[in-house]
Order: structure tokens, then C-alpha cells, then sequence
């Protein structure tokens, strides 16, 4: 156990060590964008890892902003650590009024193709950058805080043909702050005091009276509110929920109710439809006042619920950045975000061997997600990872597949000229190739490979901690998420293998020189 222990943390700090930390994107101002007749100063986070059709989220400050757009557009606030990280642009607009609230009552910013709004210039920049900069169509997305929560449930409501999802944070419903007594800044003291007294059918026909004409697929929405807010009252909250989840016909009643989730004293409830899509999601955080909202996870649930991070469904069904989608459905077999990473563990010369015959991998568990090969995350059923493989020329399978705490043992030491550790190394529920880090034939072209399979002449990796997910695809370098369990979170890329194959030898002689060293010591 001790030895275990000893190789697993050498390995995962060599791999730490060789993978580099996301690099921080870049703030531009964008002018010439269209109409804009409001004259909004408009900011575009382009991040260094955009692909060559990158999703769009447009990110909306709150009243009093320093700085408005630009800051939201910041590098290193925690929407922009998540583009860093999942590669998509942001546009982040600067309201103008003299308190920078934006325009959420007017009927020109209420209504679909309204003119001399603030949304008709965001919808310029959209476009914009849509046509000019080569984002994804259709994957445009809105988040906002307090002001900029209520302007994500105006655009969602005015334009559903063009956002396809959102996350809004203490805000109030589409259409409140037309409601009651407005003052001469647009502020409803009667909507933002809650006393705004609709029905979920009224809430939900202010929404489809903003763009009559529409039948197609709504947005799907994100809602979170603080118990104890004093600006924004909690009555908007329910209101919130009452007017989506009458829009997106589902039923005002939770499907799902969890306490302290995703984080304690969080209340999550879920509104889902007759096909498994949660259309709406709301989170309470109980004792939370109106600027006590704890920001840096609030992001990362935002984005994960947006699809933006790869691992939940794309609401339109298009595809997802790490993995094929299941079109908003929920995990019914695990938790909801499984899934199934192209070729598994078992990649061309990996556990199973050229040549070799690996099973499905049974049923997946929670969380948990299995590729062809067959690697199963903990709480999975399966029977031993799947049919045992029978290894190729060279390869080296041991009995029990591609599961097992701390890796199973294989039966190989050097072969075909590459180098083979016997056992590997694996975190618990991860998936190791029997064998060690040898494929078909040992290392593929020169290259050293990690647990879970080679590829051919580079460095590739799929370990992975209880429930996570792996996939090494065949033939070339590539490699997903490495967690140790100490919380050392490691992501690996193809654009970087070159760099990993060191860190790979180092690996090798490390792990053998341990063993070595016990031996000798017997």
C-alpha cells in the first residue's frame, strides 16, 4: 500500500508539473459593431484557447459597476477563469445610464426587434461577433448579476431565437420592472419590493408577448436568489420561477428538491419536462443578502448548466466541446452529466492490445462514464471493467480488465522495446491498463505512455478519481483531466504533447527506481 501511495504521488505531481495552467485571454473593445443607439461601450473576452467556432456568453454587470463592460471583460474575474478554461468568447456591454442600471422596462427593450434599446446594440455586438469573429449561432448564452440578472431574463424573453440558455442572479422576472411605480432612472420600487402580485400564466404571457410570432424552442433558464435579500426582494425569486416554468410548460411544483447542493445552506430545486430536460433551475442561498452572493461557484455551476464546460447537455443539441451531448436529458442510469468518452481507456495500443476484444464496460454508475474498452467510474456495475481483453502482439492484459483500486498487476516487464510497469497506477475507480503503461507492442513510436492507453509517438493520460470520466483516443496525443487525491487537478491537451513525453520518461524511471529501491531493500 505504502509503495502504491509513493508511485501514485510521484506520478501526479510529475504530470502537475508538466501540464501548464490555462493562460489568461485578452480585452478588446469592439466599435463599428452596428446599431447601437445608445452608444454602449462594448467588450469582447477572446480567450487563448478558442476553437474555430467558439460559443458566446453575453455577461452582464450590475448597477454602480466600476468600470461596467470592461470589468466584466477582465481577466481573471471568475467568468473569465472559466472561458480560460472551456474556451468561449464573452461579450460584456457598459450600460450608460447615470446610475449604469440597464433598461429593463421600456417597451423597446421589451419587445422582439424593439428599436433605440439597450438590447438592440447588444444585439448588434452578438451578431457582430457572430459574423466577424466566427462564434457558434447557435450557442449563444446570457448571465448577469442584479441589474444584469433582470437584462438575462429580458433577453431570453425577447430574443428565445437567438439565446439558447441562461443564468440569472438576483433578479427579477421578464417584464417587472413595467409593473407599479417607476421612477425617473427606471427603477420599480414596486417590483424590486416584490409587490408585483401575477399569476404564473400572467408572468408567462408578459414573456410570449414579446415576440407573438415565436414557436420554436425557448431558453432554458438558471435562477439563484439570497433568503435575506434587501434590494431585490425573494418574492421575485418565486415569481421567477413561476413565469419559466409557465413559459417552458412544466410544472410550477419541484421535480427535485436538495438541500445543501451544490454547496450548504444552498436549497436546489429542478423543473423538469416529460423528457428528462431540466428546463429550470433554482438555487436559494439561504441567509444570503443581495451582494453576499458567493461569486466563484456560482460560475462554475452557471457554466456547467449552460453546457458550456462540456459536461452537461447543450440545450439546442449541438455538439459539446469534450463530449456528444444527450440533448438536455437527465442521467436516468447515474448522475446527470455522464458520459461516454470516445475509444475509453483502451485506446489503439493500450490495455487491450492490437487485436484485442474489450467489453462495454457494463452499466455506468453514478456519475460515471465508460468508453469502448470498457473503464467503469466507482459506483458503477460491471463485471471486472468490462469482458476481459486479450492482448495483441506485445501487449500485456491481466485478468480483471481495466478496473481496480490502485491498478491490477500485469504479468509484463519490457516489451517490444518499450517500457511496461508492472501494476500502473490508478486513483480509486480509475482505470489502469493491465500491464502498466505499455499498449500494443510497449510504448507507441518512442513515446512513453500513462495509465489508460498510448497514443501513438506522445504522452496521453486518463486516470481518474471516483466517478470521473476518461477517454484516450486512438492513435494520437491526447488526454483528459487528471485529479489526484489530494485535489491536484492537472488538465492535459494535444497542443502540449510534446511537452508531456519528458514528463512521461521522468514518470517511467521514477516508478522504477522506487521499486528497485524497495526490492533491494527486502
Amino acid at each position: 500500500m505504502r509503495r502504491c501511495r509513493a508511485e501514485l504521488t510521484l506520478a501526479f505531481l510529475l504530470t502537475c508539473l508538466a501540464a501548464p495552467a490555462a493562460r489568461a485571454g485578452t480585452t478588446s473593445q469592439l466599435t463599428n459593431f452596428g446599431s447601437n443607439p445608445k452608444n454602449l461601450p462594448m467588450y469582447l473576452y477572446t480567450p487563448t484557447n478558442a476553437g474555430a467556432k467558439p460559443p458566446i456568453l453575453v455577461h452582464l454587470h450590475a448597477c454602480h459597476a466600476a468600470n461596467g463592460g470592461q470589468s466584466m471583460c477582465s481577466s481573471g474575474n471568475a467568468f473569465a477563469q472559466q472561458a480560460d478554461k472551456y474556451g468561449f468568447y464573452m461579450v460584456c456591454p457598459s450600460a450608460v445610464s447615470s446610475d449604469q442600471c440597464w433598461d429593463v422596462h421600456s417597451t423597446a427593450d421589451l419587445t422582439h426587434g424593439g428599436t433605440g434599446s439597450d438590447v438592440e446594440g447588444i444585439m448588434s455586438a452578438v451578431s457582430y461577433v457572430i459574423a466577424s469573429k466566427n462564434g457558434d449561432a447557435n450557442r449563444v448564452y446570457a448571465a448577469g448579476y442584479s441589474s444584469g440578472g433582470m437584462m438575462t431574463n429580458v433577453l431570453l424573453g425577447a430574443y428565445p431565437d437567438v439565446f439558447k440558455a441562461g443564468a440569472a442572479f438576483a433578479g427579477v422576472p421578464f417584464g417587472c420592472f413595467a409593473q407599479g411605480s417607476v421612477d425617473n432612472l427606471g427603477w420599480s420600487s414596486t417590483c424590486a419590493n416584490g409587490q408585483v402580485k401575477l399569476t404564473a400564466a400572467q408572468w408567462g404571457d408578459l414573456v410570449r408577448a414579446a415576440y407573438p410570432g415565436f414557436t420554436g424552442t425557448r431558453p432554458r433558464i438558471q435562477l439563484w436568489h439570497g433568503s435575506v435579500d434587501t434590494t431585490v426582494d425573494p418574492a421575485n425569486f418565486t415569481n421567477e420561477i413561476a413565469q419559466w416554468t409557465n413559459v417552458l410548460g412544466v410544472s410550477g411544483t419541484p421535480t427535485t428538491t436538495e438541500n445543501n447542493v451544490p454547496q450548504a445552506t444552498w436549497i436546489r430545486t429542478r423543473y423538469i419536462d416529460s423528457a428528462g430536460v431540466v428546463q429550470v433551475e433554482a438555487i436559494e442561498e439561504t441567509g444570503k443578502g443581495h451582494g453576499d452572493l458567493v461569486v466563484d461557484p456560482m460560475a462554475a455551476e452557471a457554466i456547467s448548466f449552460l453546457g458550456l464546460d462540456g459536461t452537461n447537455p447543450v440545450p439546442d443539441g449541438g455538439a459539446a466541446k469534450d463530449s456528444a451531448p444527450d440533448t438536455g436529458k437527465l442521467d436516468t442510469a447515474g448522475s446527470t452529466g455522464g458520459s461516454t468518452g470516445t475509444g475509453g481507456v483502451a485506446a489503439t495500443g493500450g490495455a487491450s492490445g492490437a487485436g484485442g476484444t474489450s467489453g462495454a464496460g457494463g452499466t455506468i454508475g453514478s456519475g460515471g462514464s465508460v468508453g469502448t474498452g470498457g473503464a467503469t467510474a466507482t459506483g458503477g456495475t460491471s463485471s471486472k471493467g468490462g469482458t476481459t481483453g486479450t492482448s495483441g502482439t506485445g501487449g500485456v492484459l491481466a485478468s480483471g480488465g481495466s478496473s481496480g483500486k490502485g491498478g491490477t498487476a500485469g504479468t509484463g516487464g519490457m516489451v517490444a522495446g518499450g517500457t511496461s510497469s508492472v501494476g500502473g497506477a490508478a486513483s480509486t475507480g480509475g482505470a489502469v491498463s493491465s500491464g502498466g503503461m505499455a499498449g500494443t507492442g510497449g510504448a507507441a513510436s518512442g513515446g512513453t505512455t500513462s495509465t489508460g492507453g498510448s497514443a501513438a509517438g506522445g504522452f496521453s493520460t486518463a486516470s481518474q478519481s471516483t466517478g470521473g470520466s476518461s477517454g484516450a483516443s486512438s492513435g494520437g496525443s491526447s488526454g483528459t483531466n487528471v485529479n489526484s487525491p489530494a485535489g491536484c487537478s492537472c488538465s492535459l491537451s494535444s497542443a502540449n504533447s510534446d511537452r508531456f513525453a519528458p514528463a512521461g520518461l521522468l514518470l517511467a524511471l521514477g516508478i522504477l527506481i522506487l521499486r528497485r529501491r524497495r526490492r533491494d531493500s527486502r
